[in-house]
């Protein structure tokens, strides 16, 4: 079972807050490159956390929906 630390939950805020800064933004990694946070889900609005060395915890629905217009 992976245990979420208070430090796993501040990346997410942080890259939740550059996320939402910029609308085309996939992918953030922390100033130290140990943790990297992916913009997933249908809707845009869920962040996928990663240690560079494994998986954490996929955080759903954390920002507002932005869904990319489909174009066909």
């Amino acid at each position: 079972m992976t245990q979420i630390s208070k430090d796993i939950l501040n990346f997410v805020e942080e890259a939740k807050r550059e996320f939402e800064a910029y609308p085309f933004l996939e992918t953030y990694r922390n100033q130290n490159e140990t943790l990297i946070a992916l913009r997933t889900g249908e809707d845009r609005d869920c962040i996928a956390i990663y240690r560079l060395d494994g998986y954490v915890a996929n955080f759903v629905q954390q920002m507002q929906p932005l869904p990319l217009k489909r174009f066909w």
